[in-house]
This record gives structure tokens, sequence and C-alpha cells, in this order.
């Protein structure tokens, strides 16, 4: 099963999809496929103005339009991912520009993915790789 999760995670990054259209919902059908209805997204506890989690559709939704309001272009694009059971390590960059002072955001991350039953069901964001690694039982 592990293997299929690795693919259902790369599908679903290979999207590339764009802030904008998830914070419109043009992604809805995506979700609905690829994802559980109580889908959590669970941000670095450092992000300024964050909720502690972002559980279902439309808090997900809510997430991408702060995103949209603080980053002009604003990117994810995952560099590898890591197989670790019913959980999937995605090594991510992330870019951007502020939108207030300009500044040009790059950084690298990662993502640990839970999935459940086929489905992604929770994403938590680490700042700190080695920090993802360790949260997912993995060695760095």
């Amino acid at each position: 099963m592990s293997r299929e999760n690795v693919e259902i995670v790369r599908r679903v990054y290979s999207l590339r999809a764009d802030v904008v259209g998830i914070a419109r919902g043009d992604y809805d059908e995506v979700f609905r496929e690829y994802f559980d209805p109580e889908y959590e997204l669970v941000p670095p506890f450092a992000y300024p103005d964050a909720e502690s989690s972002y559980r279902g559709g439309d808090a997900l939704r809510r997430w991408f339009r702060q995103m949209n309001e603080i980053w002009d272009d604003f990117r994810v694009e995952p560099e590898s991912f890591c197989d670790a059971g019913a959980r999937v390590i995605v090594f991510v960059r992330i870019s951007g520009a502020a939108k207030q002072s300009g500044a040009a955001l790059g950084m690298r991350a990662a993502h640990v993915v839970t999935l459940r039953d086929g489905r992604i069901a929770r994403t938590d964001i680490f700042l700190d790789r080695a920090e993802a690694l360790e949260a997912a039982g993995l060695p760095e």
C-alpha cells in the first residue's frame, strides 16, 4: 500500500495547483477525489496569523486565501517523495514574493502527508526537514 500512497501524493503534487485557483474552488473536484472529507492541514507553529489547523475543504480554501493575501506567485514545488508507510514525506521548495514589501521567499521545507484508505487525510508542514523525518518515524 505504501507505494500506492506515494503515487497518490505524487499525482496530487503534479497538478501544480495554483493558490488563487484553490482559494476560488477550482480544484474542489480534486479535493473530492483524492482527499478525505475531514482532511486536515497543520501549518508550522512559526507561521504568523495561522490557525493551529485547517480541517475540510472550506478551511483549506481559507488557508490558501490567506497565503494569497500575503504572497504573490506563491508556489510549492515538490523535490522528492519518501515512502513512510501510511505517510509520505514530500521535500518541497516554497517560493513567492511578499505583497507588502516585495521581499522574495525561497526556502526548503517538508510536508508529512498521512493517507487513510487511499485518500489524503492530513498534511503537516515542517520548516525543518529533519523534524519532518522524525515526526514520520524515519532516521535522517
